[in-house]
C-alpha cells in the first residue's frame, strides 16, 4: 500500500492520517494522476517497495528492481547443441513481476529482459526467450549444461522457494547462498531446473508464470537506499511524521524506514542513512 494522506478504504498509520495501499492498482484507482515511480506497499503482513509500471493505464503493474544485472546475473540460459542446434539463448533481467500479495514472481514476464540469441528446440520449435529462474538443455542424457543465476543482492528480498528438475535423461542442481544467490545448471536429453512444482518445456515465456516464491529477507542484508521489505505483523509498529514540504517520513518501531511524498512514492533518498536494512 503506498502512503497517503487518504481515503479511508485503505490501512491506516494508528494516530496519524497517513494510509497504506496493497497494490499499484489501489494506487491508480484512488490517485488516478499517480506516475510511474517507486512505491511503498502494504500486504498480506508485509511493507516493501516495488516500482509501478504503467500507472496511466487501468491494469498497472508491480516489479523489483534488481541491483546485480548484466549479462552474468539474473539470467536464464537454453544451452544450443545436440538435439537443439542453434546457439546459447540467453534472457537476462532488470525487473522482476511481482505479485504484492504472495510475493510470488512471474517468472513469464519479460518487460525488463532483453534476450539473445535462437535455437530450435529437438529441431522443430524456435526458441528466443527463457523464463526467470531455469536453466536448460538439450546436450546429452544427463548432461546438465544449461546455466542460470538468480541474484537478490543488495536487495531486501530473498529466494523461498525450492527447485525442481524436469524433461527426458535431465539432471540439475541449485546451489543457494545466502538465500539470494542461486547458480542454476540444468538439461538432458532434453531436461532442465527450474522453480518448483515444475514446469513442461519452459521456453518461450509468457506472462502469469507465477512460480517463484520470494520473503522479505531476514537479518542484515545490504539493499539499496530506495528498497525495503519488512515483515510487519501489526501496523501499530508503523509511524509517520510530516517531513519538509510533501515529504512522510515512515517509521518502524522508530527507526527509520523510507522517506515518500503523500501519494506514496518513493523520495531519493530515503530517510535511511545508510544502506543497511534493519529487518
Amino acid at each position: 500500500m503506498a502512503i497517503a494522506a487518504m481515503p479511508a478504504q485503505a490501512a491506516p498509520v494508528p494516530g496519524s492520517s497517513v494510509h497504506f495501499y496493497s497494490s499499484c492498482g489501489d494506487i491508480r484507482r484512488h490517485l488516478v494522476k499517480a506516475p510511474d515511480g517507486d512505491y511503498l506497499l502494504y500486504n498480506n503482513g508485509n511493507l516493501f517497495t516495488v516500482y509501478c509500471d504503467d500507472m496511466s493505464s487501468n491494469m498497472p503493474r508491480e516489479y523489483i528492481d534488481l541491483v546485480k544485472t548484466g549479462y552474468g546475473a539474473n539470467f536464464s540460459q537454453y544451452t544450443a547443441g545436440g538435439a537443439s542446434p542453434g546457439t546459447n539463448v540467453r534472457t537476462m533481467f532488470k525487473r522482476l513481476r511481482i505479485n504484492p500479495a504472495s510475493l510470488t514472481v512471474d517468472i513469464g514476464d519479460l518487460t525488463f529482459a532483453s534476450s539473445t540469441r535462437s535455437l530450435e528446440h529437438s529441431g522443430s520449435v524456435k526458441v528466443t526467450s527463457m523464463p526467470y529462474g531455469v536453466a536448460m538443455s538439450c546436450t546429452a542424457p544427463q548432461a546438465p549444461n544449461g546455466t542460470g543465476n538468480i541474484d537478490l543482492r543488495y536487495t531486501p528480498f530473498q529466494v523461498k522457494d525450492a527447485f525442481t528438475v524436469g524433461g527426458a535423461s535431465a539432471k540439475g542442481s541449485a546451489t543457494v547462498q545466502g538465500k539470494q544467490l542461486v547458480n542454476l545448471a540444468g538439461g538432458g536429453y532434453c531436461g532442465w531446473i527450474a522453480p518448483a512444482p515444475g514446469l513442461y518445456n519452459p521456453f518461450n515465456p509468457k506472462p502469469g508464470m507465477y512460480d517463484l516464491k520470494l520473503s522479505c529477507a531476514s537479518g542484515q542484508t545490504m539493499a539499496a537506499p530506495s528498497q525495503v521489505c519488512f515483515r510487519v505483523d501489526s501496523l501499530k509498529g508503523l509511524t509517520a511524521r510530516p517531513g519538509p514540504g510533501n515529504a512522510v517520513d515512515v517509521l518502524f518501531h522508530g527507526s527509520p524506514v523510507a522517506t515518500t511524498n503523500r501519494g506514496g512514492q518513493v523520495l531519493a533518498p530515503a530517510a535511511l542513512s545508510s544502506a543497511w536494512v534493519p529487518l
